[in-house]
């Protein structure tokens, strides 16, 4: 299941985590909890990102990087072609 998500299709913590991952080229689940909530990003539980990063990945905006659970950018839903 590749197809891209639309803007519309985001919440909150995917949005901080496409812009986190954009800035900071890779992370990892908690990691990318801890930085997101020291900046104040209501992220809930670590199961809770984890699985937005799935989704995330299921769309082909962000990479799992060689199935470590490193996760980084590829595209942004927000931008247009």
């Amino acid at each position: 299941m590749s197809m891209t998500l639309q803007e519309d299709q985001l919440n909150d913590l995917d949005r901080a985590i496409l812009d986190y991952l954009r800035a900071n080229e890779r992370a990892t689940p908690t990691l990318l909890m801890l930085e997101l909530q020291d900046n104040g990003v209501e992220t809930g539980v670590r199961q809770y990102v984890n699985s937005r990063l799935s989704r995330l990945a299921e769309h082909g905006h962000i990479r799992n990087v060689r199935d470590t659970g490193v996760y980084e950018f590829a595209s942004d839903p927000r931008q247009s072609d």
